[in-house]
């Protein structure tokens, strides 16, 4: 094994203190701290980019959207989300779990990066009939973290792509209307799922 693949065996064969395996996700909000004051092997302290299932809403009208995807996670969301971070400088691999972020099954985030949404955008609010809805989804995002602050969370996928997965909707006017419980958003591994920090 090299290159790329060595670096990744690497990382994942030794387990650091910030790793957390347990009802959250790959990392803890005080892993992540200590992630963020520990840096890049190679280079230190300094850039680090975290790429992360994060929720976004998108407004929809008779099941089309009409708006762009707003982010509607807070700090504990993000910190359960993240699946993999790079050194923004070197590029290398810092951290990577192939689990499902949602459900943590094995192998799960490679099926979740490489399959369509199969929950289907609502036309209609099914308890007023509106035709004006929020679909919430988990979707693939990249933050950039320089050791001080984090930028804006930004991805290039849209419902269309693989990778984008809903998992709820939202009226207005009634609130949640419906939401996908059954199984996992991401891997459809079967339920009853882990619950989410601040859920």
């Amino acid at each position: 094994m090299t290159g790329d693949g060595a670096s990744r065996a690497r990382a994942l064969a030794v387990r650091p203190r910030w790793y957390n395996a347990g009802i959250m996700g790959v990392l803890t909000e005080s892993g992540l701290d200590e992630l963020l004051r520990a840096g890049c092997p190679a280079c230190g302290p300094g850039g680090l980019t975290f790429r992360a299932y994060l929720d976004g809403r998108l407004p929809l009208l008779a099941g089309e959207p009409v708006g762009k995807l707003s982010w509607a996670y807070d700090g504990e969301k993000f910190v359960d989300g993240v699946f993999e971070v790079t050194c923004a400088r070197c590029h290398g691999l810092v951290l990577r779990d192939e689990a499902c972020p949602r459900c943590h099954r094995a192998g799960g985030l490679e099926i979740a990066l490489a399959s369509q949404n199969s929950y289907p955008l609502p036309t209609e609010c099914p308890s007023c009939q509106g035709e004006e809805v929020r679909f919430v989804a988990l979707v693939p995002a990249e933050v950039q973290h320089d050791g001080r602050r984090a930028t804006a969370a930004r991805t290039h996928h849209d419902s269309y792509d693989a990778g984008f997965h809903g998992m709820r909707v939202e009226c207005r006017d009634c609130g949640v209307v419906a939401e996908r419980t059954d199984d996992c958003p991401l891997c459809a591994e079967p339920g009853p799922l882990r619950p989410r920090p601040g859920s």
